[in-house]
């Protein structure tokens, strides 16, 4: 074998293996010394044959059958046998080859590629069938040393499609642009049902006689069954053809296939597949947590791990609502199932719980070991005074850190607390790096403060029971613009009061809440001085998150009114401090076209330690924020704490503690926030800060450092002073105390109803009562 130069392989199923040996008889009678590979997918020795390892092996059959498996293969297959052969030819299993074709073989030895017309004309526009071709090349492919990387990249796309549905796209499609190839448009090859029409079929060197049954051999195709172009009835030479092999090849039986079915007996269903196929390409995607891949089914352990994988709950969310993984699966691949119970794991649990032990297990898409269970009891919580912390404690962003701080002010006001985290909800859209709290533990307090916002409310309620049911629930929310919209109003009916962090959100808010709305007085640590680090020339700063939308924080009004307020100036350098730019490249790309490659103006797009922070600040002269709104604006607060002037924009809940002693106010006309800043409406209405004004104040900051300072000095006194830690403790104490003793309230069991017997007894003895007091 090592010494042959040819060698051509088809790759099959085990119900197919007849057409595979049919194929090469007729390959070898045509090409003698040439070599002849039939690899069976499912078979018994597959990992050896392709220098797989066995566990990457049973991975792909885990994901991928029938035709899927086999396209998965092919490349593997050419793959090995290049190292050995100088030539592989690949061919469909239902070929038959007629005469031979070693020339054109021979042309990938220089050419590395070479593939067949599937059509020498554009197929005529009759309505007849097939309307279109299966592919622009067809039924042949001959690789040569040269076509590795080719073989590479269809063995990656091949395996990360998604399982058991119709592609969009054939081998063939991978090949026009980055690789070298040759077509070749002989009319003996690649013969077969889409160009009979043009094509003589006692000419052809092979025919591929796909979709050709014995059992209805009237038709060429059934592919084609309803208007075909090619008739048998009227081509006695391709009808002779077709009999003979349907002789050869026997009546097709199709079959399960080794791989169909889990070791217990169950199908490997298409959903399982896909399951499967998801979580093992999301073990590999870049900057997201390490995923484990789960466990194949055809280990040793008969497949008991697997199973155990599709029994449990994905997520939180899940788990409360007693749903597997399999079971949530089906109801995302079934419109109707979605149609019918639309919150399968929250008010219509129980339905589609019925529906999966009846129904799914009947249509074989639930084995009974994965039928949804129904939730378990959440647990009673303590009368003890406490509060339950529910939230995004170790994400880095706004409301993750506004919850950190309130954390923290608890810890200082002596109250029990235990921390629940909250992680799946936004897993791969915001970093959550940090460390969770030492109080996370099992939230056992009567009262709960859900710190999300109120479009999260609710999956905080559905992932987290322990927490949420039977208690007393606060949510700490944010809203950034005057109106909160009614799509956002579904929050209201999981908490008891709302709690913001500014006057302006819980104007916004309690306009539309049927419960208390509060404004709760957000602290701002103290850092200590902060000593400005001597640099040439005057430094602005802005730090904002990307993800918070570009719209909202508005840096390239910022970039712009830098270089309005500076042209051609060089003693004076803007930073733009930006995380999760990544996850918003068109925000990015419009704030890079903004700077235009200004040399003065810094993008530093990368989360930032705590000292590399402090350090960012200690060394910055003036802190900048055009935004349009906000729905508290902490870093405005956490510059003034340090000493800096602010320029900032004269509008929502920043002027609650910012103005002219701290800084510059920027004036501002309303506009409409537009389309393309989700979640804020389209006709919605925020600032657009007068970015000739911010020019000027930047100016001033540069030309009257002195009066910078002073300004800086102001602020940070103002704010201490305004937002201390002391006045959070008190209210802290305040507020869960009050809640707590509410819900002490409602956990009093209602006194007895009176008879009213009894109340006309006891009007009737009162008279009694009295005349014994008087005469004792």
């Amino acid at each position: 074998m090592a010494g042959s130069r040819f060698v051509a392989c088809t790759v099959v199923t085990r119900d197919r293996l007849a057409a595979a040996e049919v194929l090469a008889g007729s390959y070898r009678a045509h090409h003698p010394g040439h070599d002849f590979t039939v690899l069976v997918a499912d078979g018994d020795t597959v990992p050896g044959e392709l220098g797989l390892d066995p566990e990457e092996y049973f991975r792909l059959v885990t994901c991928h059958a029938g035709a899927d498996l086999v396209d998965v293969l092919r490349p593997l297959l050419l793959r090995t046998l290049l190292e050995r052969f100088d030539v592989a030819v690949l061919l469909d299993a239902d070929i038959e080859v007629h005469a031979p074709f070693e020339d054109v073989s021979a042309l990938a030895v220089d050419h590395g590629l070479v593939v067949a017309a599937a059509l020498l004309a554009p197929l005529p526009r009759d309505g007849l069938e097939p309307e279109d071709v299966p592919g622009v090349y067809d039924g042949f492919l001959a690789a040569g040393p040269a076509a590795q990387p080719f073989l590479d990249h269809w063995a990656d796309r091949a395996r990360r499609r998604p399982p058991l549905r119709a592609t969009t796209w054939r081998w063939p499609d991978l090949l026009p642009g980055p690789f070298e190839h040759l077509v070749v448009r002989d009319p003996g090859l690649a013969v077969g049902y889409w160009n009979l029409h043009e094509r003589s079929p006692s000419e052809s060197r092979f025919i591929a006689f796909r979709g050709y049954a014995p059992e209805t051999p009237w038709l060429l195709t059934t592919d084609c069954a309803a208007r075909p172009r090619v008739r048998l009835s009227a081509d006695p030479v391709l009808r002779r053809l077709c009999d003979a092999y349907g002789a050869r090849v026997g009546t097709t039986q199709a079959g399960d296939g080794r791989f169909s079915a889990l070791p217990d007996g169950s199908p490997l269903t298409p959903q399982m597949r896909q399951l499967y196929h998801d979580a093992w390409l999301r073990t590999e995607l870049p900057d997201q947590p390490a995923e484990k891949l789960p466990p194949h089914p055809f280990g040793d352990d008969g497949g008991r791990a697997f199973r155990a994988w599709l029994a449990e709950p994905a997520n939180p969310v899940d788990a409360a609502g007693g749903m597997t993984r399999l079971a949530a699966e089906v109801w995302r691949a079934r419109i109707d199932l979605q149609a019918v119970f639309p919150h399968p794991r929250g008010e219509n649990a129980p339905g589609f719980r019925q529906w999966c032990a009846t129904h799914g297990v009947a249509e074989g898409v639930l084995p009974e070991w994965a039928v949804p269970v129904p939730a378990a009891t959440p647990l009673a919580p303590v009368e003890d005074f406490g509060v339950n912390v529910v939230g995004f404690l170790t994400a880095e962003l706004g409301l993750g850190e506004m919850a950190r701080l309130i954390q923290r002010m608890i810890v200082r006001a002596g109250i029990p607390m235990a921390s629940v985290v909250e992680e799946r909800s936004i897993s791969g859209s915001v970093r959550t790096g940090l460390a969770a709290p030492e109080s996370v533990g099992p939230p056992r307090f009567g009262v709960s403060l859900l710190t999300v916002n109120s479009d999260f409310t609710r999956v905080v309620v559905d992932s987290h029971p322990d927490a949420t049911a039977g208690r007393y629930r606060i949510g700490l929310w944010a809203w950034e613009l005057e109106d909160f919209p009614a799509e956002m109003h579904d929050g209201f009916a999981f908490v008891d009061e709302i709690w913001t962090p500014s006057e302006f959100a819980t104007r916004a808010i309690a306009a539309h809440s049927p419960v208390p709305v509060r404004t709760i007085p957000v602290p701002v640590p103290d850092p200590g001085p902060v000593v400005r680090e001597p640099g040439p020339g005057t430094r602005f700063l802005f730090v904002f998150d990307f993800n918070s939308t570009g719209g909202r924080k508005n840096p390239w009004g910022v970039v712009e009114a830098f270089r309005r307020a500076f042209p051609g100036r060089e003693d004076v350098h803007l930073v733009l401090k930006a995380t999760n730019g990544h996850r918003n490249t068109a925000a990015v790309e419009r704030l890079r076209r903004a700077i235009d490659g200004d040399a003065r103006i810094e993008l530093v797009e990368r989360y930032l330690t705590t000292a590399e922070l402090d350090a960012l600040y200690a060394g910055t002269d003036a802190y900048v924020s055009l935004h349009r709104s906000e729905g508290f604006g902490l870093t405005v607060a956490e510059a003034m704490v340090r000493g800096l002037p602010v320029i900032a924009t004269d509008y929502s809940s920043t002027t609650e503690f910012f103005g002219p002693a701290s800084g510059w106010p920027v004036p501002y006309t309303m506009t409409e926030v537009g389309p393309g800043w989700p979640p804020y409406r389209g006709d919605g209405r925020w600032a657009d800060p007068d970015l000739d004004a911010a020019a000027a104040a930047m100016r001033a900051v540069a030309d009257d450092p002195a009066e910078a300072r002073k300004r800086g000095a102001a602020a940070r006194e103002h704010i201490l002073r305004t937002h201390a830690a002391d006045v959070t403790v008190a209210w802290l104490r305040e507020r869960l105390g009050e809640a707590h003793q509410t819900w002490l309230a409602r956990r009093a069991p209602e006194p007895p109803p009176r008879s009213p017997l009894a109340a006309r007894a006891r009007r009737l003895l009162r008279p009694v009562a009295r005349r014994m007091r008087v005469t004792s």
